[in-house]
């Protein structure tokens, strides 16, 4: 009797501990936290790390590329690791495996305004902005590319030679936008944002430098100007300047 007894006594506590053990496991198995504050993990959260001062460091391995999968044995999908060198189509950032290859984790972004990125089927491609009045099509492989001829490029040039009436100012056109340019000058008003509906000149047609000379004007007022370069795509403006009449 005095033997059954003490058997009895070591169960009964060794099947509280492993009841209250299977029922911690179960707990942190659907709810972790980690925190040096020893906050509430989140609810929705399977692993909750909480650190206001301290990053999360992936791995950091050296792939040799997209379709290898080495130095990991296989391909796995929601594999995430960083990888350290250049080699073969990968280069040094957060990759990601979708179950048969590396993607970049996080796409590079553009360097300009208007860069754009399109899906070719595999990956993201970028594609730098276009030219003002190109337009954006698909190409026979379903893809977007730029087509037709932009606008022209040009700058204008400060005022110069001021009088009661009269001004000298013009424009630079760098680039003819794939067309030639075949009217050029300067527009102003007096009021910001001239074109070639307001007062103008002609002065020529190609690309590169010319002189305007601005005339009928009022004395003692404010004009603003922008010079302009018209090619078979449409009519372009420079940067604005403005300058008073003595």
């Amino acid at each position: 009797m005095k033997t059954s007894t003490r058997s009895e006594n070591q169960i009964i506590p060794l099947f509280v501990f492993l009841f209250f053990l299977a029922s911690w496991l179960q707990g942190i198995s659907q709810n972790t936290g980690i925190s040096p504050t020893g906050s509430v993990p989140n609810a929705s959260a399977g692993l909750d790390i909480d650190f206001t001062t301290k990053g999360f460091l992936v791995p950091r391995v050296a792939l040799t590329g997209t379709a290898n999968p080495a130095p990991l044995l296989s391909h796995n999908a929601g594999m995430l690791v960083y990888n350290t060198v250049t080699a073969g189509d990968v280069a040094p950032g957060l990759y990601r495996n979708d179950g048969t290859k590396w993607l970049p984790a996080i796409q590079k972004p553009g360097t300009a305004a208007g860069d754009l990125q399109y899906w070719d089927g595999s990956t993201w491609v970028l594609l730098p902005a276009g030219q003002p009045g190109q337009k954006l099509q698909l190409t026979s492989a379903g893809v977007p590319a730029w087509s037709n001829n932009g606008l022209a490029t040009v700058t204008t040039l400060g005022a110069s030679l001021i009088t009661a009436s009269t001004a000298s100012s013009g424009g630079n056109i760098t680039s003819d936008g794939g067309v030639a340019v075949t009217v050029r000058g300067v527009c102003w008003n007096t009021s910001p944002g001239p074109t070639t509906a307001n007062s103008k000149t002609i002065d020529g047609s190609g690309s590169g430098s010319f002189t305007s000379n601005l005339t009928g004007l009022v004395t003692a007022t404010t004009y603003y100007v922008r010079a302009y370069a018209t090619n078979a795509t449409g009519t372009s403006y420079g940067n604005e300047v403005s300058f008073v009449t003595q």
